[in-house]
C-alpha cells in the first residue's frame, strides 16, 4: 500500500529563490539611482519576502509596490535613467516570479521540482521585460536632454500599470473556484 503524504501548500525553492533574486536587483537598481529610496525598497524586499513565506498573494503584491515606489521615489530624485529601468525591471520580475511561485506552490506543493518551470516561466517574463525596458530607454533618448527623468518614471509606472491589466487582474485564475466545488 502507498502511503498518502499531505502537499505543503507553499511557493518552491526555486520560485522563491527567482524572485528573491530579482528583488535584490531591483533594489540595486534603487540603490544606485538614489540611495535616499532605499528605504521603501528595503521594506518592499522584506514584505515581498514575507509574502512568499506565508504564500499570499495580496502580500506579495505590497512588497512589490513599495518596491515600486523606491523606484518612483529614486526617480523623483533624479536618478539616472539606467539604473531606474533595471530597478523596475527588477521590479516587475520579482512581483511576477513571486505570484508564479505561490500558484506553482498551491497548484503542485513546495516539494515539486518546479524548476525547470520557474525558469522558463521568469525567462519569458525577463524577456518581454528588457524589450519593454530597451523601447522606454529609447524613448527617453529621443525626447532629448531637457527632458526630465520624471517623464521615464510616468512611462516606467504606465508600462508596469499595463502589465497588470494584461494580467486581467485575477489573482488566482480560478484556483479558489475549484476548491469550493470540492
Amino acid at each position: 500500500m502507498v502511503a498518502v503524504t499531505e502537499i505543503t501548500r507553499r511557493p518552491p525553492v526555486a520560485g522563491v529563490s527567482v524572485a528573491l533574486a530579482a528583488a535584490a536587483l531591483g533594489f540595486a537598481g534603487v540603490g544606485v539611482a538614489a540611495a535616499g529610496a532605499l528605504a521603501p525598497a528595503g521594506v518592499g524586499v522584506l514584505v515581498l519576502a514575507v509574502g512568499l513565506f506565508r504564500a499570499s498573494r495580496r502580500v506579495v503584491t505590497v512588497g512589490a509596490a513599495a518596491l515600486f515606489l523606491g523606484v518612483l521615489y529614486a526617480g523623483a530624485r533624479g536618478g539616472a535613467p539606467e539604473p531606474l529601468l533595471l530597478g523596475a525591471l527588477g521590479t516587475v520580475v520579482s512581483w511576477d516570479a513571486a505570484e508564479y511561485a505561490v500558484g506553482v506552490g498551491e497548484q503542485l506543493g513546495r516539494d515539486a521540482d518546479t524548476t525547470r518551470l520557474t525558469l522558463v516561466h521568469t525567462a519569458t517574463t525577463l524577456a518581454v521585460g528588457v524589450v519593454g525596458a530597451a523601447v522606454a530607454y529609447a524613448v527617453f533618448l529621443s525626447v532629448g536632454g531637457g527632458q526630465p527623468v520624471a517623464a521615464l518614471v510616468l512611462l516606467l509606472f504606465g508600462v508596469v500599470a499595463l502589465v497588470a491589466a494584461l494580467r486581467g487582474g485575477g489573482d488566482d485564475g480560478g484556483s479558489n473556484r475549484s476548491r469550493r466545488r470540492r
